[in-house]
């Protein structure tokens, strides 16, 4: 391997590894929740199952909330 390759495979090395640490910062982002969005869930989490007679009624009790 001459030395223009060897720089070569050492410049694409430091940018894959540059794009993977990218990647991995995206992916965390991506899967972490908003707080807001945590105090939500933990509300849905606590209410019963309830069922409704209508969609009409299932509005009513969206919008009151």
């Amino acid at each position: 391997m001459s030395e223009n390759e060897n720089i070569t495979l050492g410049v694409i090395y430091h940018k894959l590894v540059a794009i993977e640490q990218d990647v991995k910062e995206i992916n965390e982002d991506l899967h972490r929740v908003r707080p807001e969005f945590v105090e939500k869930l933990k509300k849905i989490e606590k209410e019963k199952e309830h069922s409704f007679k209508s969609i009409k009624e299932m509005e009513d009790q969206m919008d009151a909330k």
